[in-house]
């Protein structure tokens, strides 16, 4: 057989990569979707803890994905044929939903946005080594490289706003940085579960188990929280982080999940500051300051080199 491919196998070939291209656009439109939902829930998460305790929070998030996800999975597969998926999604549910959830609502409760911006911003980093370590993509220098630079940058506009080690919030940053090592699990492990069976039930069945365990847990708090003393922005702000925050953006990160390498998905989230930013520009007027242009910048463009990586 000779070695130089035929005119047709050729343009098999090219049609396979156009394909390959073209399919791998729903997954960074999906990402960068999810990336502003999550980068203004800084302040909307924040309006909400001011009349709402975290646990009580947390339940309701829980309350609505379950509910949400549960009469989406008995429509479209009936009762029959869940527990085994259940039982194959029992560790996302728990990495992603509950330990991630309770966790970072605690944290963020506990500690200053500079402080869970730099914490957050170790996502990539910790998606990249798990999934090398796991060999589930492989680690170029330019991949390396571009999350490190976005790292930076994440910090020089954390560092603007002043990042110490005060007794009051390094517990909210220990929660938060356990948080952040939940979601990167959630991120990994679940590539070989959306390849099984996709991302929208994947995310279903997650938040039947993690939302379950969460519901248990908080609902305690829940039942203290004084309902009709909290306002209607709070009460607004709280829908957004059910179904903005917590339907929607979980099925878009594992959509993108689904079609991207999960360290270039988690690099996205590099920009979520950057967003936080924009908004407090356009909503409360803040100016921009050098520290976060340039940190903008690098941000940006490491995401980039990050994806060609």
């Amino acid at each position: 057989m000779s070695g130089a491919a035929s005119p047709a196998a050729a343009e098999t070939g090219r049609a396979a990569a156009r394909t390959g291209g073209a399919g791998l656009l729903p997954g960074y439109l999906a990402a960068v979707c999810c990336t502003l939902i999550w980068g203004a829930n800084y302040s909307i998460a924040k309006r909400a803890l001011l009349e709402i305790e975290p646990l009580a929070i947390a339940f309701t998030r829980a309350a609505g994905g379950v509910l949400f996800f549960g009469l989406f999975l008995l429509a479209r597969r009936g009762r029959r044929g869940l527990l085994p998926d259940l039982l194959m999604t029992a560790p996302l549910g728990f990495l992603g939903i509950f330990a991630n959830q309770l966790l970072f609502m605690t944290g963020l409760k506990r500690t200053s946005a500079a402080h869970s911006a730099i914490l957050i911003g170790m996502l990539p980093v910790f998606v990249l080594l798990i999934s090398a370590i796991g060999r589930q993509e492989r680690v170029g220098p330019l991949k390396i490289g571009g999350i490190l630079t976005a790292f930076l940058g994440v910090c020089l506009i954390a560092l603007e706003h002043g990042v110490g080690l005060e007794g009051s919030s390094l517990r909210g940053d220990l929660l938060t940085l356990a948080g952040v090592l939940a979601f990167s699990g959630y991120t990994v492990l679940g590539k070989p579960v959306l390849r099984e069976i996709g991302p929208l039930d994947a995310t279903a069945f997650a938040f039947l188990t993690g939302g379950t365990a969460i519901l248990l847990v908080t609902l305690p708090a829940a039942a203290r929280q004084d309902w009709r003393a909290v306002s209607s922005p709070a009460l607004v702000c709280l829908a957004a982080v059910v179904l903005l925050s917590t339907i929607a953006a979980y099925v878009l990160y594992y959509f993108a999940v689904s079609r991207i390498d999960p360290s270039k998905v988690a690099a996205f989230m590099y920009l979520q500051p950057v967003v936080a930013t924009l908004i407090a520009f356009f909503v409360a007027g803040e100016r921009f300051s050098g520290a976060f242009l340039l940190g903008g910048c690098l941000i940006l463009g490491g995401v980039m080199v990050a994806e060609r990586g």
